[in-house]
């Protein structure tokens, strides 16, 4: 490596950050390597009783990093991870580590030492511990986080009731996504219909619903769900001739049959409400349409040269106030007949192409000045004005909740990644897929104090706690229901409707969850 960069040097063609990038590894976590190495020299030295002597050690380390923030002295963790963060809460790492080591036998083990993933869980659960009750805000990632990476959020009961439980209890849940379709609340329903229905199912109150909020575009598109009652005839068409005031007729004027049906739909939250004039929050509403165009502009260029070095079959898209490429399908194998990208970009490709453009970006003259998130997405690669880190902010300045009561969970948290910026404002949780997710919020729930909520199938039947259910709430504790909690008496095995709601907007067809039209 060295003599590489040396003969490059002399070449001029190797820039500081291409030099920087072939002298530190771009898929790594400095905190979470540091510690993996510290337990490692325990593990080697056939010294695995230390293991909590050690998270005891780094418990102590984040605590005086923390104390230390603002007041101009390097702390130790800073200078054994130069790239170290901020830390909202303290964290109690030797206490997640004995409950963890209790379930999975982390000491007794001789020939595997502590994994990356290990270490990520353990930070996980200790920060969940550390918030506890104080939770007011939770935020999530779209892709990856709670549905699959270019899905929707269809039949994952399990997860759907573990927001409804947060939701329930007061807790604000806002879904923070580089999806970006405008204020078309149509679009984002589409992509969480399965959890919107479970919001009908449970029977959960108008406020309740409107715990739910989304952020579309990183922090551009701020969005909240509401229940929508409308009253149809008994053939599915919508009803005339009478309104909602008041009670309900059982027939309407061309004397049809005619019942409710609810919808949780999402609704774009007027601009002058989240971007108030005396908001503390940051006001991406109103930054300079002229910077927004330059970083857009810089952005395409790189791309598309990229596209062009790497013959990549792909499609680039510019919205509003993003820009990316995808996977351009088979027509682009005409276009670029020696290449690859049509069905799946190689990771390192994607990777190329966001180095690339970030390195426009910060060379660029005169220096760009508003935020921005470049990212590879898994099966993408974007450019979008502002990031989490905007989003997050302006959701705690709207509801005016602290920092170190929100948390958010999400799947990128790489240099390549767009959670990473949510770390700068409030504690995160770095999970890998949405299984991971529903068990974290298993442990919210229990650290929050917070009932959690029990499908309507399941309370139907006569309750029995299992096992499991003791595990998470504790002995004597009784799961409770969204209806038990605000009031309304829960429906009976003759009365309750176990299905899907029908959706009074209809079936919207499959929607590309890149340009966000309907195919």
């Amino acid at each position: 490596h060295t003599f590489a960069i040396e003969t490059l040097k002399m070449d001029g063609t190797l820039t500081s950050s291409r030099r920087n990038y072939v002298l530190t590894t771009l898929r790594k976590d400095g905190l979470m390597e540091w510690m993996k190495d510290m337990l490692n020299h325990s593990f080697v030295l056939d010294a695995s009783e230390s293991y909590a002597g050690t998270m005891r050690y780094f418990e102590t380390l984040i605590e005086e990093h923390r104390l230390r923030k603002d007041t101009g002295v390097r702390s130790r963790l800073k200078e054994f991870v130069p790239s170290v963060g901020t830390f909202h809460t303290p964290l109690p790492m030797c206490e997640a580590f004995q409950l963890y080591d209790t379930k999975y036998s982390i000491s007794k083990r001789r020939f595997i030492a502590p994994t990356f993933n290990e270490i990520r869980h353990i930070l996980n659960l200790s920060q969940v511990m550390a918030i506890g009750p104080k939770l007011q805000l939770i935020t999530f990632d779209g892709d990856q986080t709670l549905y699959t990476d270019g899905g929707n959020f269809e039949e994952n009961e399990e997860l759907a009731l573990a927001i409804i439980s947060l939701m329930c209890h007061g807790v604000k849940v806002a879904v923070v996504t580089a999806a970006g379709y405008g204020l078309d609340g149509s679009k984002y329903s589409k992509r969480l219909r399965g959890l919107l229905d479970r919001f009908v199912i449970e029977n959960l109150t108008k406020d309740q619903i409107e715990n739910f909020f989304v952020f579309g575009g990183e922090c551009n598109y701020l969005l909240q769900c509401t229940l929508q009652t409308t009253l149809v005839t008994t053939d599915g068409s919508p009803s005339v001739g009478f309104d909602l005031d008041g009670e309900s007729p059982s027939k309407n004027d061309n004397n049809k049959e005619v019942k409710e049906v609810h919808e949780a739909v999402i609704v774009p939250v007027p601009v002058e409400a989240w971007q108030a004039e005396d908001s503390q929050g940051p006001k991406p509403a109103f930054w300079p349409q002229d910077e927004i165009t330059t970083i857009l502009d810089v952005a395409e260029k790189s791309m598309r040269e990229t596209m062009e070095d790497l013959q990549l079959r792909v499609k680039i898209l510019r919205k509003e106030r993003a820009i990316g490429v995808y996977p351009g399908g088979t027509d682009m194998i005409l276009k670029v007949p020696v290449g690859h990208g049509s069905s799946k970009v190689k990771r390192e490709a994607l990777d190329e192409m966001v180095l690339r453009v970030m390195e426009a970006l910060r060379s660029h003259t005169p220096r760009i000045t508003l935020p921005y998130c470049v990212f590879n997405g898994g099966t993408d690669a974007w450019l979008d004005i502002g990031n989490k880190r905007v989003g997050v902010e302006a959701l705690q300045a709207f509801f005016k909740i602290p920092q170190a009561n929100c948390l958010h969970v999400g799947d990128q948290f790489l240099n390549t990644g767009n959670d990473i910026a949510a770390r700068e404002t409030c504690p995160c949780i770095w999970i890998i897929n949405p299984r991971e997710t529903g068990k974290v919020l298993q442990h919210v729930i229990k650290y929050g104090n917070i009932t959690p909520i029990l499908s309507t199938q399941r309370r139907l039947a006569p309750y029995k706690a299992t096992q499991e259910d003791l595990t998470l709430i504790g002995p004597g504790v009784v799961p409770g229901t969204a209806a038990s909690l605000s009031g309304p008496e829960k429906p009976d095995a003759a009365s309750a409707n176990l299905s899907r709601p029908r959706s009074i907007s209809g079936e919207l067809g499959k929607l590309c969850v890149y340009t966000g039209n309907m195919l």
